[in-house]
């Protein structure tokens, strides 16, 4: 197989995109705006 080497950085791309999120998310809620505001309720 040549493409072994591919899904590892799919996985470590995804990874670091959910961790850039992820602060990105407590950044917010330390200047205080609350994204899960923004879900809307029914």
């Amino acid at each position: 197989m040549v493409e072994s080497k591919q899904p590892w950085r799919l996985w470590v791309f995804v990874l670091g995109l959910n961790v850039f999120a992820f602060i990105g998310v407590l950044y917010l809620n330390s200047r205080g705006i609350d994204l899960l505001a923004f879900r809307g309720s029914s």
